[in-house]
């Protein structure tokens, strides 16, 4: 069942993530096994990220590879654990090939 994941890090700027999201092979062209949407806002309190995932076992996979680089980029611990929520139904919109 896919899994809405929501995340807080207090203080994170954008140029933190990007770097992390650059270190991590993460962008759109090579989203991680599993990820089915992903959004990161910066905000005046810091970085929200929200994401949907086929499984909260792909989550856990993919966070345990960022972690380290989380951590040697300096993100502080996150306001509270990320918060899952089941998805009861959910569709992309994708552009037709050759648009």
């Amino acid at each position: 069942m896919a899994v809405l994941m929501e995340i807080e890090f207090p203080g994170v700027t954008a140029q933190q993530y990007d770097t992390v999201d650059r270190r991590v092979g993460a962008r759109a062209d090579q989203p991680p096994e599993g990820l089915l949407f992903h959004t990161a806002i910066i905000t005046d309190a810091g970085l929200r990220v929200i994401d949907l995932w086929e499984s909260t076992e792909a989550f856990d996979a993919f966070f345990s590879r960022v972690q380290p680089v989380v951590e040697e980029v300096g993100y502080p611990e996150p306001s509270a654990p990320p918060k899952f929520s089941d998805v009861h139904y959910h569709y992309e919109r994708r552009q037709p090939v050759g648009a």
